[in-house]
């Protein structure tokens, strides 16, 4: 065969397309939802000095790739809906398309084992739901924790990509990944926002079992690994479930923690005060199990130190979830079809404008001693409050000044609930709640629990 003349050679050079050089890390891909109504960062890597073109439903933007590889463009802020094909270009190179891209709402889902439960584990009625998973709009990206724990002496750099795909609310979506797929809490959260909203639902699951959450924080390993990577793109908030790995501490520094951490992804996001809302750890025997390490009033403590946050902490939220238990020697209560739907009411209650939506149980305001008894009034009381199974109210105890609790009888008076015993005669604190293995049945009319307290700030160390 004859070889081309050096002419045909270099004119073939000059029209063969070369090769994309252009990359985008693996949440940019089919399938992705991005945040309606917010400017939306699309960043990668190229070749340094080239010019990459980003085009999306008839934006386009265009900007010279920096010295380290590195670019970024800002889209306008687009309204909900899709499919979209968003199209990447290095120069005059082929585009890298990214197909069925969808605008919609953004969260992050993070924390340890009860957030990373999977459908692979013990889910209430785990195979009604998988058959009746079928919304192609309900899509999830777990970020692989193949990379997630660093070893001594390794590199713990942030990470600029995470690995992961898109997958749909469908049976084999949900169970991809098997025990490291979906987040099943997660997917209940996004199924309540997509019923109410009717906007396609993105969810970042990333999560990793016994993790504390130290490790969530700038200089640990699963922020370098898992979040850092997620920045900038464009979120609505964060819902988070994490603490049984620090319950050891009695909720000793956990405030201070949690601002530290909400502080960091904030400020890496850049994005002001975006919403995280928190589980409160379930019930759950810690004191008592063989080889624990944690007094007795640990979980009580850590309940305490949770509930603080959202008073120390700028737009957060807690979800209260002691009457979702019913085997308090499982820490993976299989409920978690209404752990998510109490997530979704703080979020539509407080980021969506749904006036109508209660999204709070009772929470303690003060105690006041009259005479032989304590009479404690509460807020988030919405329609009144209410015994769940209709019976004497549970788990009241009263002191004196002896410091010495016991049983007591509790009775709804109006707005309060007036607490008394006779083996107390002037009291002087009461608690709600104070055990490890509590369930009690105070609620308001509209079925959320009334959350655990304590009127005293006695040592708890007796």
């Amino acid at each position: 065969m004859r070889r081309p003349s050096l002419a045909v050679a270099c004119s073939l050079l000059l029209v063969a397309p070369a090769a994309a050089e252009v990359k985008l890390p693996a949440f940019f891909s089919e399938g992705a939802i991005l945040q309606r109504d917010r400017e939306i960062p699309v960043w990668g890597t190229a070749t340094a000095g080239a010019q990459v073109t980003v085009s999306l439903d008839g934006q386009t933007k265009a900007i010279q790739v920096a010295a380290d590889g590195r670019w970024r463009v800002d889209l306008a802020p687009h309204k909900a809906g899709g499919p979209h094909v968003l199209r990447v270009t290095e120069n005059s190179s082929a585009p890298v398309e990214i197909a069925d891209v969808q605008f919609g709402e953004v969260w992050i889902a993070s924390g340890q084992s009860n957030m990373h439960w999977t459908f692979s584990n013990d889910i209430r009625n785990k195979e009604r739901e998988l058959g009746a998973a079928r919304d192609p709009l309900l899509r999830q990206f777990t970020v692989a924790k193949a990379r997630a724990f660093v070893r001594k002496g390794e590199p713990n750099e942030p990470e600029t990509d995470a690995a992961g795909k898109w997958y749909g609310a469908s049976r084999e979506g949900l169970l991809a990944g098997g025990e490291d797929g979906a987040s099943a809490l997660a997917y209940f959260f996004g199924r309540a926002l997509r019923k109410e909203l009717n906007v396609p639902v993105g969810i970042f699951n990333a999560s990793v079992g016994g993790s504390a959450i130290e490790a969530w924080i700038p200089g640990g390993s699963l922020f370098n690994k898992m979040i850092h990577p997620l920045a900038p793109f464009a979120i609505r908030g964060v819902i988070w479930y994490q603490g049984e790995a620090n319950i050891v501490a009695a909720g000793v520094g956990y405030v201070d923690l949690t601002q530290k951490q909400v502080a960091a992804w904030r400020a890496l996001w850049n994005e002001g005060d975006f919403p995280y809302y928190y589980v409160q750890l379930a019930p759950f025997i810690h004191s008592t199990r063989p080889n624990s390490k944690a007094p007795w009033y640990a979980l009580p403590a850590f309940w305490e130190a949770q509930t603080a946050i959202q008073r120390t902490v700028p737009n957060t939220g807690m979800v209260v979830v002691n009457d979702l238990v019913t085997d308090v020697t499982n820490i993976h209560p299989p409920n978690k079809q209404d752990v998510g739907l109490r997530l979704a009411r703080l979020a539509l209650a407080k980021d969506y404008g749904r006036t109508d939506v209660v999204y709070s149980g009772p929470m303690f305001r003060e105690a006041k001693v009259t005479g032989d008894a304590i009479r404690v009034e509460f807020d988030h009381i919405h329609g009144g409050l209410a015994s769940r199974d209709g019976k004497p109210l549970t788990h009241f105890l009263i002191a004196g000044d002896d410091k010495q609790f016991v049983p007591a009888e509790a009775v709804i008076d109006g707005a309060a609930v007036v607490v008394r015993s006779p083996a107390v005669g002037k009291p002087a604190a009461v608690r709600f709640a104070w055990i490890d293995t509590a369930t009690p049945n105070l609620m308001n009319k509209e079925g959320l629990p009334a959350n655990s307290f304590r009127s005293d700030a006695w040592p708890l160390d007796r």
